[in-house]
């Protein structure tokens, strides 16, 4: 190797790249260069329940939430009317816990496939439950139509808007995985 091309590699250790196009020496906060990190996990339950928790290592607040089944394996809705687009037991959007203000939740329609959620407060470590209940749509699935399994949420996908005091925002995207789960990030770590 080189020595220009030796001098860049070690230049390119002590450094990397921020989300805003400059460089942070090694040094410094890796932790912000990641930006915010946010967990949506999906529980399977008489009502559907669905955890927000904001696993962000700097002061990056959650702003806003959005999910969206379109793309699931089970061709997952949101089923909140009786008799309406789900199979059974529908159920509205209802808050039941968490230690964050809900600002603003978008009226979810019966067989809808987004919902949108306004917060304010919601910092790292703090963590927002709700339930709602969500059918699929598939002809054989594994439960019935009305019971929904983690492989059939995943491909369904999810976006975090963060905010830190100084007003920097960042978005954080991710997709449910089979567990359930989907964990938002974005920047160098994503």
């Amino acid at each position: 190797m080189s020595r220009r091309r030796t001098t860049a590699a070690c230049v390119a250790a002590l450094f990397f790249l921020n989300a805003y196009g400059g460089f942070i020496p090694f040094g410094g906060n890796a932790a912000w260069a990641c930006g915010g990190r946010v967990e949506v996990a999906f529980f399977e339950t008489d009502g559907d329940i669905f955890e927000i928790t904001n696993k962000s290592e700097e002061a990056w607040a959650v702003e806003q939430v959005t999910i969206r089944l379109t793309g699931s394996l089970g061709g997952l809705i949101f089923d909140t009317e009786d008799g309406g687009a789900g199979a059974s037991m529908a159920q509205a959007f209802e808050p039941v816990a968490g230690e964050v203000g809900l600002v603003a939740a978008t009226p979810v329609g019966d067989g809808a496939e987004v919902m949108q959620l306004r917060f304010s407060e919601f910092w790292p470590g703090r963590r927002f439950e709700f339930i709602i209940d969500v059918d699929d749509r598939l002809e054989s699935s594994d439960y019935g139509q009305a019971v929904v399994s983690g492989a059939e949420i995943a491909g369904a996908g999810a976006v975090a808007v963060l905010r830190m005091k100084n007003g920097r925002t960042w978005t954080a995207r991710g997709r449910f995985g089979p567990d359930g789960r989907a964990l938002l990030k974005g920047g160098v770590c994503a």
